[in-house]
């Protein structure tokens, strides 16, 4: 049986050389996508949401993350209404165990490291899961130029 995302993830916060291991790992793709790509933000308010934890054994509840994965656009598009995105991410935490809805709260505020410390959005990078965020090139301002004076014109004899 394959493991539970969270279980790979405490196993790389654990050992971080593991993410060599878990490179075919779509669904480490996915949270590292989410986690840390600003593009990808949750469209949702910050802070844990009224929910009620199922506290059944892992594998015992409802549902999990990798069930997940392919609804994870519905919290980015703005075109819901915010009220509809809420209620779909509450449903989506009270049916998944209480160490996957920790993880969701986490990716929705984009604070993984909270969480995982070892799991940097360097690491992801390194990986190859995320692009590295565009470096600002500073410059400093052109300065204007002075007009040129006007070249008095020779005259041409020939």
């Amino acid at each position: 049986m394959a493991k539970y995302i969270t279980e790979v993830l405490k196993e790389i916060n654990n050992n971080p050389e593991l993410i060599a291991k878990h490179m075919a790992n779509a669904g480490l793709r996915i949270v590292y996508e989410y986690a840390y790509d600003p593009a990808k933000k949750f469209i949702l308010p910050e802070g844990v949401p009224p929910y009620k934890r199922d506290e059944a054994p892992i594998g015992m509840t409802p549902g999990n993350v990798h069930q997940e994965f392919r609804r994870f656009y519905v919290f980015c598009r703005a075109d819901l209404p915010a009220l509809r995105r809420e209620s779909i991410f509450i449903s989506l935490l009270e049916n998944i165990h209480p160490s996957e809805a920790d993880m969701m709260l986490a990716i929705k505020d984009q604070d993984l490291t909270r969480l995982y410390p070892n799991l940097t959005r360097e690491l992801g990078e390194r990986a190859g899961f995320i692009k590295p965020l565009p470096v600002e090139v500073v410059t400093e301002p052109v300065k204007a130029k002075a007009p040129k004076k006007a070249a008095a014109k020779k005259a041409n004899i020939f």
